[in-house]
């Protein structure tokens, strides 16, 4: 690969992992909010339950009324585990009540997580979340090409900026592991 092409992955990747720490902070954002709400923050409920046939059903009962677009947000070894649970209970039924499930390393995997950790998240991200982009959504990328320059290598740095965090009290909920 070179010229353009080489550029154009460059570009692809530089993008590829902006967008990825975008979202693994949304998922740090939505953990770390409180369980009650504050003056300065909306709740998070926290609930503490394994992976079974009613663990999306008990999460999903504990959002706000106004959470009308709920996902699932787990790590794909989480969901191995709930694949497992509907395997295993004898009877067509969809352990994760048909909503879509997205997919984060950000979250333990439920066989690697101690008694405490978050692995699961079900919420509203359309209207609970909100991310501002103050300066539109586009990278920006700044070329490097003396600091390297006996090297012979360029340094290309992307940057977004973008402020997000929880704007909806009860439109996430946290599943932790229990003991």
């Amino acid at each position: 690969m070179r010229g353009e092409d080489f550029l154009r992955y460059v570009y692809d990747e530089l993008t590829y992992q902006i967008a990825n720490a975008i979202g693994l902070a949304m998922v740090d954002a939505i953990i770390n909010s409180p369980a009650t709400s504050s003056a300065t923050a909306p709740a998070v409920p926290q609930i503490t339950k394994a992976v079974a046939v009613d663990t999306i059903a008990t999460a999903i009962s504990q959002l706000s009324d106004e959470a009308t677009n709920p996902v699932i947000i787990m790590n794909k070894a989480t969901w191995a585990n709930f694949k497992a649970v509907q395997y295993a209970n004898g009877y067509g039924v969809d352990v994760f009540e048909g909503l879509p499930v997205l997919f984060s390393v950000a979250l333990n995997a439920y066989d690697t997580a101690t008694a405490g950790d978050e692995y699961l998240i079900v919420g509203d991200l359309e209207n609970g979340a909100m991310a501002n982009f103050p300066n539109g959504q586009d990278i920006t990328l700044k070329f490097d090409d003396l600091s390297l320059a006996e090297k012979d290598l360029i340094k290309i740095v992307g940057r977004e900026y973008v402020g997000l965090g929880v704007v909806a009290p009860y439109h996430f909920v946290v599943v932790k592991k229990p003991a």
